[in-house]
């Protein structure tokens, strides 16, 4: 499985190269970086920097793609599939798409790395 990135988003993220990237679906993450209690229902996708060597264990597969690795977890693999991208929209919102759908048109982008 592979997400790609298109440049808007690559240029956003140019400064993420020393962190730990994980696609968070179900609000695992909270602003410490650390797991907590709750959900979501696979709709509410975050793309999150954290701290090299930190990835909580529950993000148990890596997504390859066309800037690192995305740490996710295997049972949300039911909301992927191959080919999907990460786009910024004329309105500077960022969307998860799949082929010839829109899987969540307001992706947030998180950095949890400064965050104690």
């Amino acid at each position: 499985m592979k997400i790609t990135f298109d440049e808007q988003i690559l240029a956003r993220l140019a400064d993420w190269s020393n962190a730990d990237l994980v696609l968070d679906f179900d609000n695992t993450l909270g602003e410490t970086g650390r797991p907590v209690e709750g959900c979501s229902i696979g709709t509410n996708y975050r793309l999150i920097a954290i701290a090299k060597g930190t990835v909580p264990d529950v993000f148990d597969i890596v997504i390859d793609s066309n800037f690192a690795p995305l740490h996710f977890k295997k049972y949300g693999e039911m909301f992927l599939e191959n080919g999907m991208t990460i786009t910024e929209n004329t309105d500077k919102r960022v969307q998860l798409k799949a082929a010839g759908e829109v899987i969540d048109s307001n992706v947030q982008i998180l950095d949890y790395r400064q965050i104690k």
